[in-house]
């Protein structure tokens, strides 16, 4: 088995870049507005995403940017594919003349959206209070102006204190809806918020410095959580693996094909598993536009190629490095028969940005429908491990637009999978809780006939409990394996190094290194922890249950039974509930 490719010379500016992160936090407490519960999020600071036509909503959006001393640069990011255009607004400095020289502050996309919302309140109390008739006076306007701020203060005020919000609720007449909603012109823009592939130890809000990592000889045994991430306890390890390789496929019958899975990832590295009989198991396909693979497909930044591109010139992997690669395994091992789409969107930090999945997903449904009678194209299901935590859930304003993407897939009969993320909370996170939360104030309409949404949490290697990092609550589907999980890994060449070494009798002898993935006769093979590779074994299961009746044409049953057996095997094998008593 060759060793992947060593790292393409990268200037140590390239490096750097590589290793900045693709958004920021957002802090709740910045630029509140009345009726508005935000919660952290990590999203893009330098421009908004508009889904539709952008006209009305640019216009709304340079009127706020102006009163910031900004301007906004529209930017096309796709349009066809039969769906809404979809665009950025960049955001750009503009100071104006005769702003008594306040300085411009800088660019940000959440302080933007909450201007442009407050503009709107604004103007409403304004028509509000000219009685639909006259249009108030400059004095009158700027009374308006101030109650509007004030409400504004007292609202971040109230909201800080639960105390203070129940005293003053009555006093104040804020009221919190689950049904609130922007008008339609501001409901078509929202944050470009940045999701990650979700092993464990690499979520952004949680993610410590690199310069501080400790020396592992005098790191104490971590509880919680906390040991997951370490190799021997689910963190990502080198192993050997000596049994029989998932290679051998049945024939299929006249008329019959393989079940499809898609999963959008870091991409995915070669191995000998995604061959068979001479033929790639695991391919790429090109977007219907014209414009390439769907994906990112430069190989000069392949995380499955090469696992260090950003930092210092340690050797550590980056933090998503193979991740797509082991993930694929995952799907190969419980589904041999399937035939496997990468679609690469993350970066090897593990970073990709929503409207980045977006288009990726929406030219995946073009790519479906240009299939044809002779040659159709299918897409059974789609895995996505990877997610975000949105900054307003619960009250109808965040776009629907990464929601529509994956319902149009379910209406071509994909079934979608997502992981529930790695961060021990029932916070809902997106995609995977874009289908139901428990939340009865907010519901999606769901097209008739359409395919499953399942979002999957991880459960321990003996299926008695759920793994203390797995996200859950109402809105997970189903709980599958997910800590110290074996699958595929490229060929890196790991950083640490073995902890001793003592050579005797003209031999090489020395401890573990437990992060050395070269080419070897047992290489190419890791364990690794996280709901991200707990997903794929449920897309893994579901094609499995689906392939029989693919295969066998003469015999296929519907579609949707294959997939609600599938995911009561599932369950049935789920041990964690406690006895109902």
């Amino acid at each position: 088995m060759p060793r992947v490719d060593s790292n393409p010379r990268r200037t140590w500016r390239e490096r750097e870049v590589a290793g900045e992160p693709k958004g920021v936090v957002l802090d709740p407490r910045r630029e509140p507005v009345p009726d508005l519960q935000a919660y952290d999020t990590v999203y893009v600071p330098g421009h908004l995403m508009i889904s539709g036509d952008p006209s009305a909503a640019i216009d709304v959006l340079k009127e706020a940017a102006g009163k910031l001393g900004w301007d906004i640069e529209p930017e096309p990011v796709s349009e066809g594919n039969g769906v809404e255009p979809l665009t950025r607004a960049r955001i750009v400095q503009a100071p104006k003349e005769g702003r008594d020289d306040e300085p411009t502050p800088p660019v940000d996309a959440w302080r933007l959206l909450q201007q442009a919302r407050r503009e709107k309140l604004i103007a409403a109390k304004t028509a509000e209070a000219s009685g639909g008739g006259r249009a108030p006076g400059d004095a009158e306007e700027a009374t308006l102006r101030s109650d509007a701020t004030r409400s504004v203060s007292l609202e971040a005020s109230i909201s800080n204190d639960p105390r203070r919000r129940a005293a003053t609720a009555a006093e104040s007449g804020l009221r919190r809806s689950h049904k609130a909603k922007d008008d339609e012109v501001i409901a078509q823009v929202s944050l470009d918020h940045v999701l990650t592939v979700d092993p464990i130890g690499i979520n952004p809000h949680g993610r410590t410095n690199p310069h501080g990592r400790t020396n592992p000889h005098g790191r104490t045994n971590p509880s919680g959580t906390d040991g997951y991430a370490y190799p021997g306890s689910g963190g990502l390890e080198m192993v050997s693996f000596i049994g029989s390789p998932p290679i051998e496929r049945h024939t299929l019958d006249k008329g019959g094909r393989r079940p499809v899975i898609a999963f959008a990832d870091t991409g995915c590295g070669d191995h000998p598993w995604f061959v068979s009989d001479g033929r790639p198991v695991v391919r790429t396909v090109d977007a219907v536009d014209g414009s390439g693979v769907i994906g990112v497909n430069d190989p000069n930044t392949d995380p499955e190629r090469h696992g260090d591109q950003s930092g210092p010139l340690d050797g550590y992997l980056d933090d998503a490095a193979g991740h797509g690669t082991f993930v694929a395994g995952v799907l190969r091992q419980v589904c041999p028969e399937a035939d496997i789409i990468a679609i690469r969107v993350a970066d090897s930090n593990g970073s990709v940005l929503e409207t980045e999945l977006i288009t990726a997903l929406e030219q995946l449904s073009a790519w479906i429908d240009a299939g044809t009678d002779d040659e159709p194209r299918h897409v059974d299901v789609l895995n996505l491990s990877l997610g975000y935590y949105h900054e307003t859930p619960e009250d109808g304003r965040f776009s629907l637009r990464l929601f529509e993407a994956l319902k149009n897939l379910r209406t071509r009969g994909c079934t979608v999978v997502c992981s529930a993320g790695n961060d021990a909370t029932e916070r809902p996170a997106f995609p995977a809780a874009l289908h139901n939360w428990g939340d009865p104030d907010l519901t999606f309409e769901e097209p008739a006939g359409a395919a499953r949404h399942v979002a999957v949490g991880a459960l321990n290697p003996q299926r008695t409990s759920v793994a203390l990092f797995s996200n859950i609550g109402d809105w997970v589907t189903v709980y599958a394996p997910g800590t110290s999980v074996m699958s595929v890994f490229p060929s890196f060449e790991g950083g640490i190094q073995a902890g001793s070494r003592s050579d005797r009798g003209e031999r090489r002898r020395q401890s573990l290194d437990p992060d050395d993935f070269e080419s070897g006769a047992t290489g190419g093979f890791a364990v690794w922890s996280g709901t991200s590779f707990a997903a794929p074994y449920v897309a893994g299961s579901i094609a499995a249950a689906l392939a029989p009746g693919l295969m066998n044409p003469t015999g296929v049953a519907k579609a949707g039974d294959a997939v609600e057996s599938a995911l009561a095997v599932v369950r049935k094998a789920d041990g964690s509930p406690l006895p109902k008593i």
